[in-house]
């Protein structure tokens, strides 16, 4: 009577213990990528958990969680007070809104297939917005596209902008 009694018991609390879990599974949540999605917080935080920041991250102000999507994927975020007690516990999905987004695949079987991407704004001309995933040369000029204009636009000497890059040619006006 006792044998049963104790397994009747122990399924009881096995029982319980698995719907806690199953309660506390993380909430699904989505943010897009190159996007930040605010939220206020119940308590102040104590702990921050993001399970894998290159997918998305955060950033705090006093109790509001500013949650920052970097690239497609899923991960998750645990927030706990500062005596261990769980505030909040999502299982964030980082999406893409391709609304405005143009995305090329280039190539052939010779050269293999090439992606491009760029954010077009309604009625109006595309720019280049890259994305992970996007043709490593191609992403190094346009890096360098960029830090050449940067770099003109702050002041550095053309001399130095020419040893940086080669797209870009400045010349003197006449004076």
């Amino acid at each position: 009577m006792k044998a049963k009694m104790s397994r009747a018991v122990a399924l009881a609390v096995l029982s319980a213990g698995l719907s806690l879990s199953a309660a506390q599974a993380g909430t699904p949540m989505t943010v897009n990528v190159d996007q930040s999605t605010p939220m206020m917080l119940t308590a102040d935080p104590g702990s921050i958990i993001v399970g894998n920041p290159s997918i998305a991250d955060v950033s705090l102000n006093g109790r509001q969680l500013i949650i920052h999507g970097h690239t497609y994927g899923e991960t998750n975020l645990i927030v706990f007070d500062g005596t261990g007690n769980k505030l909040v516990d999502f299982d964030l999905t980082v999406v893409h809104n391709t609304s405005n987004q143009l995305t090329m695949f280039v190539g052939n079987a010779t050269s293999g297939t090439h992606r491009y991407s760029y954010s077009c704004a309604p009625n109006s001309s595309c720019e280049v917005n890259m994305m992970v995933g996007d043709d490593s040369g191609w992403m190094e000029k346009v890096i360098g596209d960029n830090r050449a204009k940067n770099d003109y636009a702050t002041g550095v000497k053309t001399s130095d902008l020419q040893s940086k890059t080669t797209s870009v040619t400045l010349s003197a006006s006449p004076q």
